[in-house]
């Protein structure tokens, strides 16, 4: 089994539950104003016969995609979602490399599916977690940083399968050996 190192963050470089919860609702916040703003142009200044139950499942499917669209592709740029952008924070793998655009989506997708199915716990664990991680980061392999902040050190890596409400998900995490004021430079 190859052997994986990754970054030491001081503790203040994480993102905490506050500041990830006001980028969510910043985001939530442009996708709903969106969403009103196509709604209410859809129903009241379109003319009369554009108004349609046919044509207004495609403008509601279409707001569908916008979503997902804003979810994925806000997420592959450097900066993430306009969220993120304004509170400061930015994704940081916990395996040393390059991120690649796959393990960014992958992160994405399994934010929304945790979102879907789980969201208090999946969110809320940002609180008890030290590296201030919710459990779609720990899937995904990344922690949520605050913009500018640069590790410490480097730590040793594992792969560890858990199940979790008859879900099995590999995290990845610091191994249990590693202690961030022994880590080597």
């Amino acid at each position: 089994m190859s052997q994986f190192h990754g970054p030491v963050y001081p503790q203040s470089a994480y993102a905490g539950f506050w500041r990830r919860s006001l980028a969510l609702f910043i985001d939530f916040f442009i996708l709903g104003f969106t969403y009103f703003v196509v709604d209410e142009w859809w129903w009241d200044v379109l003319p009369e016969e554009w108004v349609t139950r046919e044509i207004g499942l495609q403008v509601y499917f279409g707001l569908v995609l916008l979503c997902i669209a804003y979810c994925f592709l806000f997420r592959l740029s450097n900066r993430g979602t306009p969220g993120y952008r304004i509170m400061r924070i930015e994704y940081a793998p916990v395996i040393d490399g390059n991120t690649g655009m796959l393990q960014v989506l992958f992160r994405a997708a399994v934010a929304l599916y945790m979102f879907r199915l789980m969201f208090y716990v999946d969110h809320g664990w940002i609180l008890f977690d030290d590296r201030k991680q919710a459990w779609h980061d720990k899937v995904s392999g990344f922690y949520v940083i605050k913009r500018g902040s640069m590790p410490t050190g480097s730590q040793p890596i594992r792969q560890r399968l858990v199940n979790f409400a008859t879900v099995s998900m590999i995290i990845w995490e610091p191994a249990p050996t590693a202690n961030p004021d022994e880590s080597q430079a």
